[in-house]
């Protein structure tokens, strides 16, 4: 590790880069992949029909809560843990409680959900329609009242959960997670993207192969040698950019040791 928090990255696995991308539509955003919902909300229609809550699962089927500093202590405990929740980090397109799309200001801390393009929140149990924490569940998930929102939106607004919260001042992975949102911020990638269409776009594709590489070769680095778990990388890093570049309209598949970038399109038509 260097003195500013870079890790020396061994060159495999590689990138490259599908030649279809300068003359796609990369652009502009492809907002239509399963955005991350920031929080959830119950349909218009049931909330004026009720006056409490029977158990219907509607919110924890759309995703787990985004947490806020009064939800630490759930750390504390050992109700929560850092594989039990994942970072999306400044920069990120989610959608927000009216189901509008913004760019995050800040990085917010979630609960994953059941697995592989499942939202549902990994604390419900479907068949029993009950949380598995919930004497002890975050603050957004105690004060959701479908049919009157104001108590949770006043939680909303409450300061979120950061890694820094949770992560101890002295621990040298702080510097590392610095160096990762210097390195790979967002800000960065959406910059490279819309040079593509532009005739000089080799310096932004190898600009985006640059970062997705890094951010690739680091997370099994980090468990090799600070013993990070794999289940708690995206907690301390974030989500892969190989997910995440998704929302600039890019994919990003494995074709043996070596990963090919390519438009969204051209993956859904092969």
């Amino acid at each position: 590790m260097t003195s500013n928090g870079h890790f020396a990255l061994s060159t495999k696995p590689s990138f490259l880069y599908d030649s279809r991308i300068s003359s796609s539509r990369t652009h502009t955003f492809a907002l239509e992949y399963g955005m991350t919902k920031t929080d959830h909300m119950i349909p218009g229609g049931a909330r004026e029909l009720r006056d409490h809550c029977i158990r219907c699962g509607t919110c924890c089927l759309k995703g787990g809560p985004t947490l806020h500093r009064e939800d630490a202590g759930l750390f504390t405990k050992a109700i929560l843990k850092m594989d039990h929740v994942y970072t999306l980090r400044r920069g990120e397109m989610v959608r927000d409680i009216d189901d509008t799309l913004k760019t995050l200001e800040g990085e917010i801390i979630k609960i994953k959900g059941q697995g592989e393009g499942c939202w549902t929140c990994m604390f419900y149990n479907e068949q029993q329609r009950a949380c598995k924490i919930y004497e002890d569940r975050p603050i957004e998930c105690r004060t959701l009242k479908c049919w009157d929102l104001r108590e949770f939106k006043e939680a909303m607004a409450s300061p979120h959960l950061q890694r820094r919260d949770l992560i101890n001042p002295r621990n040298g992975i702080l510097k590392i997670i610095g160096a990762h949102e210097q390195r790979c911020a967002y800000e960065t990638l959406e910059s490279a993207v819309k040079k593509l269409r532009r005739p000089d776009s080799d310096k932004a594709v190898e600009m985006i192969l640059d970062l997705l590489q890094y951010d690739q070769c680091m997370r099994p680095l980090m468990t090799e040698k600070l013993k990070v778990p794999p289940l708690a990388m995206d907690f301390y890093f974030g989500r892969p950019l190989r997910t995440t570049i998704k929302m600039f309209g890019l994919s990003v598949r494995q074709q043996g040791d070596s990963f090919v970038l390519m438009p969204t399109e051209s993956c859904a038509s092969n």
